[in-house]
């Protein structure tokens, strides 16, 4: 019996360490200043706009707003101020969420104009028992157009008693009509020292015991919401009972295998291909995906460049900052390289009919990609005089059988492979062309082709295409350079304005869902979509 009414009578954490007025506000000193100003010089403004991220405060705020907007301080306040009692009659209403004259609006739920029409038409009205009526519209970006346009004379010159207060995560979908009729606030993501010290002093008042490590571990996986720290720290003290550990946190978080990527991302810079791709397959027989495999060798790679770049260790938990210090000491150009590859990779896996097969050919990329000249070498060994008015450039080739140890290549080599094709294969189309790249090795070019390029003609010599956005222009002299080395002749290739065809990939995407419909609608599946009517297929494996 006492254990159902300890059950009932609890609070999580977020809620009970809820703040309740300015002083108890974390990370958002700027906010906090310009309200104790405003509040104290009666410079209040009539419409505010709080954005930022999920669990940082907004509502809270807009809460804390209105409490010192209304409180009383048991009838010996007269005015509106920065210090809130939370014992008078509006202050705990308020907190309660029942106060008459704080209306709270779930814009998500009342998106059309009807609902904005039901605040219009109450605006007008004086408050029941308090100085001023706040509207508190919480996910304001939710609202339709029109709603907006309605709100918009109300929201200019609204009456003496009233506040608006908008809350958001997402600003760009606010017009910039309502944005300019506000006062906007950012709130900050909390930084790691903060947010850890606010952990830790929770913790001795809850008589948690905790591991040092557990708690910035904690405070890592929640990107700066507090909200989202004191949820896992709940989750992980019922865990834990009470005891938290810091392997108990990593697996909760789902990071216990966060070192094999530190160490696949490590051989891949050795270029150690064939034990990168066991690490790889291992890491995928855990259960992880291979979109987060790349995710995580991103942040890893972002770290590593970063410690390279400001030549000391940024905010980041102690468990894996030493590994990742030492990939530090990598040269900074091919840390740039690998960055570039795994970004085009997110992409390539979004669209491949075989993600485990598009994770484990982006891994092979990394290890060749590392191989890549450093620019400025190249532009060094170009520059400088050679014998006999040649020009050598020294590029190392993967081996295809054993890994690539980088120690044990000589410095300079003069030795590779002199010998020009006597007889040239010359493509007679697009299709020709990306078989001539890939029957030579060509696997970076032949990958960002597929990819980022839309044919618009195709001719000996001569090839017109369009670019998808953002893509690196450089795609097309590497090509014809590679092209005239593989056929003997020059190739002239342009950009065009043309839309063209589809890139290789959206045709192969496309090819793959007309036969997912075509098989979805075939007499041996349609029986099993009836019976499951939320199945669906995945991939389509052609077996001989």
């Amino acid at each position: 019996m006492n254990t159902n009414s300890a059950q009932n009578n609890y609070r999580v954490l977020a809620r009970k360490y809820r703040p309740k007025d300015f002083s108890e506000l974390i990370g958002q000193d700027t906010l906090v200043k310009t309200f104790n100003n405003a509040l104290n010089n009666g410079r209040l403004a009539h419409a505010f706009l709080l954005t930022g991220i999920r669990g940082v405060g907004k509502t809270t705020t807009a809460r804390i707003i209105a409490k010192a907007l209304n409180c009383i301080a048991d009838g010996n306040k007269k005015e509106p101020s920065f210090d809130i009692c939370n014992n008078c009659s509006p202050c705990k209403s308020i907190s309660n969420g029942n106060f008459l004259d704080v209306i709270e609006v779930d814009a998500a739920s009342r998106t059309g104009v009807d609902g904005i029409r039901e605040i219009i038409d109450s605006v007008m009205y004086s408050p029941n028992n308090a100085r001023y009526k706040v509207y508190i519209i919480d996910e304001v970006h939710m609202l339709s157009n029109a709603a907006f346009n309605a709100l918009l004379k109300t929201l200019e010159e609204p009456p003496q008693n009233v506040k608006f207060i908008f809350a958001t995560t997402e600003i760009k979908k606010i017009p910039a009509t309502i944005i300019s009729r506000c006062q906007k606030f950012d709130l900050q993501r909390v930084d790691l020292n903060t947010l850890s010290s606010h952990l830790f002093k929770i913790c001795e008042t809850e008589k948690i015991i905790y591991e040092n490590d557990s708690i910035i571990q904690i405070c890592k996986a929640s990107e700066g919401s507090v909200r989202d720290a004191l949820s896992l720290l709940d989750q992980a003290a019922s865990l834990c009972k009470d005891n938290i550990k810091s392997e108990t946190v990593l697996n909760m978080l789902g990071l216990n295998g966060y070192e094999k990527n530190i160490e696949l991302f490590e051989l891949c810079l050795l270029n150690k291909c064939s034990q990168a791709l066991k690490i790889y397959d291992s890491i995928i027989q855990n259960g992880v995906q291979p979109s987060q495999i790349i995710s995580n060798l991103l942040e890893i790679c972002h770290l590593a460049s970063k410690m390279n770049v400001i030549k000391e260790v940024p905010e980041r938990d102690d468990l894996f900052e030493e590994k990742i210090s030492k990939l530090a000491t990598n040269n900074l150009t091919k840390l740039v390289n690998f960055w570039q590859i795994l970004i085009k990779s997110i992409e390539e896996i979004r669209y491949a009919p075989n993600q485990e097969q598009a994770g484990s050919m982006a891994i092979i990329k990394l290890c060749y990609g590392s191989l890549l000249p450093d620019p400025s070498a190249l532009l060094k060994q170009l520059s400088s005089p050679l014998k006999n008015d040649e020009t050598k450039i020294n590029v190392p080739q993967m081996s295809t059988t054993d890994d690539f140890d980088v120690k044990n290549q000589p410095q300079n080599s003069n030795n590779i492979n002199q010998d020009k094709p006597h007889n040239y294969n010359y493509p007679d189309s697009f299709e020709a062309m990306l078989n001539l790249l890939l029957e030579n090795k060509e696997s970076l070019l032949h990958a960002q082709i597929i990819n980022n390029v839309h044919l618009v003609s195709y001719s000996r010599g001569v090839i017109k295409v369009r670019l998808k956005s953002h893509s690196d222009e450089n795609i097309l002299t590497n090509l014809s350079n590679t092209l005239g080395k593989l056929t003997g002749s020059k190739w002239s290739i342009s950009l065009s304005e043309e839309e063209g065809e589809k890139t290789i990939a959206e045709k192969k995407y496309d090819e793959l869902e007309a036969q997912k419909n075509e098989l979805k609608n075939s007499a041996e599946f349609s029986e099993v979509f009836k019976k499951f009517p939320d199945a669906e297929i995945i991939s389509i494996e052609h077996k001989n």
